[in-house]
């Protein structure tokens, strides 16, 4: 009976591990030891979680590479020019827990902040609110992420936030200092800024499966759709006609909800924008992870715009590992059951050296691919083999359990 159980538990793990979709990608040998930026490609990137938690680099023997991936934020600077200092109302700091700065909003409304900070080595999470009184405090900003802390030549850094417009009188910053050491806050106002990319931050053009038009409504509807959910960071267009237009459009997605008992769909707007012959046709949309999206286009009593191409992109990632040369690294992702690893290297690595040499994915092999042809898979990744397997362990329990309660029953009447 033991035996039993043990061959059933041997037989789901082996179905629930051949279930789980694994890509591997090698890195290009690297001339010398140090610090490099791997830039993971979209092929394989579509393939793993959305927080890319499942990303491991491993050396030869199977041995873990630290790594820590950098956001894009950190190849940009900000360059500042007429500053308008704000009012700092209070400022209060919590060792190791928190610092809180209150300044005052001299506008109507605001949506944009400018903080000039002392060089500082590493990132800063804060979260912002709003109060008329400094009394009662309302959420603006629940989890703000400030990066890219140094300047190479100056003794301090300008960074500008952003945050949905208010009219809120007094606003609170508050940092998080419970696992890094706390920041100079100089100075709060607002200037004009202007982000330079300290290196050419990269965008990777994702590979449409379909793309379907429909004229309705003197509306232009366009129907994308992607060989599998993808992140989307921003839209690219190309029109041919006519010369002069101006067209409001929308970029959406179709959801489902469930509405008394039954399941309805429904059109979950992600970003709207003009789209205008003056204008450059480049529109940078809010992330968001789909593998079918909408475009409609407004035409009004104008005729429909000629779109020669329709390109989809998204901000290329890069992870930050120590190589050495000659050695041979590989990168996999696509098991969304593992957890974010817990590296040392974010924590002594001088995240502020963004000009590190690249090192490039090649190789890139599927373990199981997606959607395989039936005559070129094996019998056991047919699904009907599958669910052979599933009912013979079905019956496998029924013979077990039934002989157990015959043994209760038997010791029953024996005793």
């Amino acid at each position: 009976m033991i035996k039993l159980i043990k061959l059933f538990a041997m037989l789901l793990g082996s179905v629930t591990f051949a279930q789980t979709s694994l890509v591997t990608g090698t890195i290009d040998p690297v001339q010398e030891d140090g610090l490099y930026r791997i830039q993971m490609p979209q092929e394989m990137r579509s393939y793993a979680t959305s927080d890319l938690r499942d990303i491991r680099i491993w050396a030869d023997k199977g041995k873990q590479v630290p790594y820590f991936i950098q956001p894009t934020t950190d190849y940009i600077n900000t360059r500042v020019s007429d500053f308008k200092e704000f009012s700092i109302v209070s400022s209060t700091r919590i060792a190791d827990s928190s610092a809180t700065y209150i300044f005052k909003n001299p506008y109507d409304t605001l949506e944009k902040a400018v903080f000039l900070i002392a060089n500082y080595q590493g990132n800063k999470s804060y979260k912002l609110e709003g109060s008329n009184n400094q009394k009662q405090w309302f959420g603006i900003v629940n989890s703000g992420q400030l990066n890219q802390l140094s300047h190479s030549t100056e003794t301090s850094v300008y960074k500008s936030i952003h945050f949905p417009l208010c009219r809120y009188q007094y606003l609170k910053v508050v940092f998080d200092d419970r696992k890094s050491l706390p920041i100079n806050l100089l100075k709060i106002g607002m200037a004009t800024t202007e982000s330079v990319a300290v290196v050419p931050i990269i965008k990777e053009q994702i590979p449409v499966k379909s793309i379907e038009f429909l004229e309705k409504d003197k509306r232009t509807q366009i129907h994308i759709r992607f060989n599998r959910p993808q992140l989307i960071d921003q839209i690219r267009m190309q029109i041919t006609s006519p010369e002069l237009y101006s067209r409001n459009a929308s970029f959406y997605t179709i959801k489902e909800r469930e509405v008394k008992r039954s399941m309805e769909s429904y059109r979950q707007n992600v970003a709207s924008f003009s789209i205008r012959s003056d204008k450059d046709l480049v529109f940078n949309v809010p992330r968001s992870i789909e593998k079918e999206v909408y475009l409609e286009i407004d035409n009004k009593d104008n005729p429909k715009l000629q779109i020669k191409k329709l390109q989809f992109l998204q901000e290329a990632v890069y992870l930050v590992a120590s190589l050495k040369s000659l050695e041979t690294y590989k990168v996999t992702a696509g098991n969304d059951t593992l957890t974010f690893p817990d590296y040392d290297i974010f924590d002594v690595t001088n995240t502020t050296k963004s000009i590190l040499p690249i090192a490039k994915i090649s190789s890139v092999v599927y373990e199981q691919e997606a959607e395989t042809t039936k005559e070129s898979s094996s019998i056991w990744q047919q699904p009907w083999f599958m669910w052979c397997c599933i009912g013979i362990a079905s019956l496998m329990i029924l013979y077990v359990a039934f002989n157990l309660l015959k043994d209760l029953n038997k010791n029953k009447i024996d005793s």
